[in-house]
């Protein structure tokens, strides 16, 4: 008598559990770790640090398969090392032109221009959709790589090793725009004006985050006590918060 023949879903994740992790071929991990200039200790960080969140059902896999922890990890290395570095460059300065700055060097766009610098995607786990997927405005799948990328150096290396990887392969373009044309920041023109109005100073807030994981979408708005708010959205939180910092601009200057 044959046996009864397994649910679907049961043959699916059987096929996953029997689905090879993703992995670089020594090649493909020299010259990566040439472009970036530094080598792993622990391989596994750095496969991780590559491997995006669009396969975790591909694999059923868990929260720890993917790079969106260390993602998380990697923003708040970063944030530290570029405020360091920016005390530094600029002694004399004001925190406003710091933070305004700080952002721009940290934004997604930025965090996609060096993963474009060391050619990071070609290295990218993604599933099929993802892989033909075409960036809108900036690749998020490798700025987000790069985030964990910066993660995986950290905890496998140190901070002193993240940090040279940060020196070298970072795109300070916009800070030489930025600091010819201190205009174009729509946060610091909104903090300028805060103070030429004697008022308080602008405060944002997060109100939803929807979309996929890989692809996230913020709703941000931003208010000035006793003189209104604005909301708008972004692909990222620095960028949502300069977009509604540009949309409170509008209504401002129009009162």
């Amino acid at each position: 008598m044959s046996r009864p023949a397994r649910p679907k879903r049961t043959r699916h994740r059987a096929a996953a559990k029997a689905r090879k992790p993703p992995t670089l071929s020594p090649e493909r991990q020299k010259a990566l770790e040439t472009a970036i200039g530094y080598r792993f200790k622990d391989p596994d960080l750095l496969i991780r640090a590559l491997t995006h969140p669009s396969l975790i059902d591909e694999y059923h896999a868990g929260v720890g398969f993917s790079n969106q922890r260390l993602e998380f990890l990697g923003d708040r290395v970063l944030g530290l090392v570029m405020a360091e570095i920016l005390i530094y460059k600029f002694p004399k300065e004001r925190e406003g032109f710091l933070t305004k700055h700080f952002h721009d060097l940290v934004s997604g766009p930025t965090c996609a221009a060096v993963g474009a610098k060391v050619k990071l995607r070609d290295y990218l786990f993604l599933d099929a959709s993802m892989r033909s997927n075409q960036p809108s405005r900036y690749d998020i799948a490798a700025a987000d790589a790069v985030e964990a990328l910066i993660a995986a150096i950290y905890n496998d290396g140190g901070i002193d090793a993240a940090e040279r990887f940060i020196k070298k392969c970072w795109v300070f373009d916009t800070l030489t725009k930025e600091t010819a044309d201190p205009n174009t920041n729509p946060k610091t023109r909104l903090s300028d004006w805060c103070g030429a109005n004697q008022s308080a100073y602008a405060v944002y807030e997060t109100l939803e985050t929807s979309g996929p994981d890989h692809n996230p979408i913020f709703t941000v708005k931003a208010s000035v006590e006793g003189h209104g708010e604005a909301t708008a959205k972004g692909g990222n939180k620095a960028e949502a918060e300069r977009a509604a910092a540009s949309a409170l601009l509008d209504l401002l200057e129009k009162t």
